[in-house]
């Protein structure tokens, strides 16, 4: 109240100083300040379209056909899926004055109305701004690869950085190296990583530039090769070969080997000995499957005692079977393509199982055979038109691996016992 009159007594004076009649009625209208916006979020539901959100939040057909529009410059609205927030910002009883779509972590999607109506809606996309980085990383394994001492740029990794970087290196060295099996105590490597970072310091996208792995004496090297931009990615060492084979050494990342190959096994079940005729990893109810090699599904579902399967065709009269899952993966059915190491379903106990794993099987000429006696050729080589530029880029990466030391065990001293002298004779 005292600086509404403050404020009276300043327009008094301003009317006398032009000569007005201050006995004159003064009235000071107050303009209203309309309330804040209000804004709701709702999660995009199983089965729910975009128009159901908009008609739920009271927008007309009308304007839904404009916003819809609008939204496809952007993205299809079909590709919006289950777990999307929508943000309605709006006024009381009023109608929404902005639309916020959370596309992904990396895109948000503005609707806003013309200033004449809400029946035009334009959009605008903001996308988050990341920073490029590189960083270098080594470790020296313990009993595992998680259980590594680390050296490097550590304090820079993200929240679940190093595991993701982990499952790299056991993609890229996973043609040389069976990480469930021989791994040993002091194994170790260093890389160089390319980073994509959030401003939150999250990971938008990163990828190993360069590698090495000394894995009981044999000292591996990795260096990530692209032809074009729409050549696929390869791994190749030092000399241009490809570390990549025909088949993945097995179907799982990081689990243990339960059961191999036995042409007299004791069935656990059935409690009587007969062949396994295939390989068993134990592993979790839902850790994701990956074929070991590029092929067409011939079989996709319920298959007698093989529980939920799927097996694939190969090149050369080959197979692979991966039964006993819980579920199959989006798309995998009879006669799709699946390429190497794509998730083709997931770990269960279903069929003649007496817990999780997943039962691995690999056929020649339509006969079950012990895959770890198997030798496959590997990728071909770096063709020689690109050899220049592989060298190039092979010198820079192992250049910047090089500027970290590959870890090696800490050794202590051993005390020297003191050297004792006898007098010479006189």
């Amino acid at each position: 109240m005292f600086q509404r009159r403050k404020h009276a007594a300043a327009v008094v004076g301003i009317v006398l100083a032009f000569g007005c009649d201050a006995s004159e009625e003064m009235k000071l209208v107050e303009v209203p300040t309309p309330p804040a916006p209000l804004t709701v979020v709702h999660t995009l539901e199983s089965g729910e379209t975009l128009a159901d959100v908009f008609r739920r939040y009271g927008l007309s057909a009308n304007q839904i056909v404009e916003i819809v529009e609008a939204i496809r410059k952007y993205e299809s609205p079909r590709r919006m899926r289950p777990g999307m927030e929508v943000q309605f910002a709006a006024r009381p009883k009023g109608p929404p004055i902005r639309i916020t779509l959370q596309l992904d972590r990396d895109r948000t999607l503005f609707l806003l109305p013309e200033s004449n109506g809400t029946r035009i809606w334009n959009a605008r996309l903001d996308s988050v701004q990341v920073i490029r980085d590189t960083i270098l990383l080594a470790g020296l394994i313990d009993s595992n690869p998680y259980d590594s001492e680390l050296s490097g740029d550590v304090d820079k990794l993200a929240p679940g950085e190093f595991h993701e970087i982990i499952f790299r290196l056991s993609q890229i060295f996973g043609w040389q190296i069976d990480f469930r099996r021989d791994l040993r105590k002091h194994d170790a490597y260093r890389l160089v990583v390319a980073r994509e970072v959030r401003p939150d310091k999250s990971i938008r996208s990163s990828m190993v530039l360069a590698a090495e792995f000394r894995n009981n004496g044999r000292d591996l090297s990795a260096i990530r090769f692209q032809r074009s931009d729409t050549a696929r990615v390869e791994y190749y060492d030092e000399d241009g070969e490809a570390l990549r084979g025909e088949f993945l050494l097995a179907p799982l990342d990081l689990a243990r080997m339960t059961s191999g190959f036995n042409l007299r096994r004791f069935h656990p079940v059935l409690r009587q000995t007969r062949p396994h005729l295939g390989v068993d990893y134990g592993a979790a109810r839902g850790v994701e499957v990956r074929a070991t090699g590029s092929g067409r599904v011939t079989r996709a579902g319920s298959w007698g005692t093989y529980g939920t399967m799927v097996e694939i065709r190969h090149a050369n009269e080959l197979r692979t079977r991966y039964a006993h899952l819980s579920g199959i993966a989006r798309g995998v059915r009879s006669g799709a393509r699946i390429e190497q190491g794509q998730v083709i379903g997931y770990v269960g106990s279903t069929g003649l199982a007496t817990g999780p794993h997943l039962h691995y099987e690999f056929l020649q000429n339509g006969r079950q055979v012990n895959p770890a006696r198997m030798d496959w050729p590997k990728a071909d080589p770096v063709p020689d038109e690109f050899r220049e530029l592989f060298i190039a880029t092979s010198d820079f990466a192992l250049l910047q691996l090089g500027s970290l030391s590959m870890p090696t065990v800490k050794t202590t001293p051993i005390a020297q016992p003191a050297q004792s002298y006898k007098a010479a004779p006189r």
